[in-house]
């Protein structure tokens, strides 16, 4: 009979490692994406106000930049932050944007990449999501979270339209007591 050196203690002190490692990984993995981006998200913000006064200012800036302006007013919207942000509830977001009617491929190829242009040299960045809006253009500040997006860019068969969105924030910048 021949032996592998291996005990039965080895096996088993082998076992005991393999379920340490595995547990710690999946200790990191929830901390990694769960603890820590509760505890992030439950952190004090910026006011619902504030953060509309700076939807407002980045919107203003990006007309300014633009070679076509609004046909319409503009469309405002705070809402509740959705189930889908892991976060703790009662946080809001806040939207404003502007819809440019009839206008032809080129006056959006234009306008994107204006608007391309100037909030990538203040500082946002292209925001990838495949497959999910083909024909918009958006861009995320890494610095404060903001977001813009430019839709129907590429496509005259949707609506033209700039929104810029806030990050969810507290209405008075704290959370409520716990």
């Amino acid at each position: 009979m021949r032996t592998t050196g291996c005990t039965t203690a080895s096996r088993t002190r082998t076992g005991r490692v393999a379920v340490t490692l595995a547990l710690a990984i999946a200790a990191l993995t929830l901390n990694a994406c769960g603890v820590n981006t509760l505890q992030e998200r439950s952190k004090p913000t910026i006011t619902l106000d504030e953060a509309k006064k700076q939807v407002d200012g980045y919107l203003t800036d990006t007309l300014a930049h633009l070679p076509i302006q609004p046909t319409e007013t503009p469309a405002f919207s705070d809402l509740e932050c959705d189930a889908n942000d892991i976060g703790p509830h009662g946080r809001k977001e806040t939207s404003r944007g502007y819809i440019f009617a009839n206008l032809p491929l080129s006056d959006r190829t234009q306008a994107a990449d204006a608007f391309r242009t100037y909030l990538t040299g203040r500082g946002f960045q292209p925001v990838s999501e495949p497959g999910v809006h083909i024909g918009w253009v958006k861009l995320k500040n890494p610095k404060d979270d903001f977001v813009a997006i430019l839709d129907g860019a590429s496509d005259t068969s949707r609506t033209f339209r700039l929104d810029i969105s806030s990050p969810c924030v507290w209405p008075n910048g704290t959370p409520p007591p716990a």
